[in-house]
């Protein structure tokens, strides 16, 4: 009997398992497919705010700008899907 449960108790956890990757891999796609729209807008709206800068300090800054909002979204979502 044990065994069975046992057996039990893998399928169920293979499958919850199986679930979340085949989630995390939808979401990476999702993401890829935003990537460069996020970039090129983000990197438009660098541009206009300083009109001189060279293209290594335009990518910097781009980088930096996506970091913090995603630094932020992480925070926010971990404080509302708290247990």
């Amino acid at each position: 009997m044990r065994i069975l449960k046992t057996k039990k108790n893998f399928r169920k956890e293979f499958k919850r398992q199986l679930r979340y990757a085949i989630a995390a891999a939808v979401g990476f796609l999702v993401i890829f497919a935003w990537r460069d729209a996020i970039v090129e807008s983000t990197r438009n709206l660098i541009e206009k705010i300083a009109e001189e800068t060279s293209i290594a300090g335009t990518n910097i800054a781009t980088a930096l700008v996506i970091t913090i909002v995603g630094v932020l979204v992480i925070i926010l979502s971990s404080k509302l899907l708290k247990d």
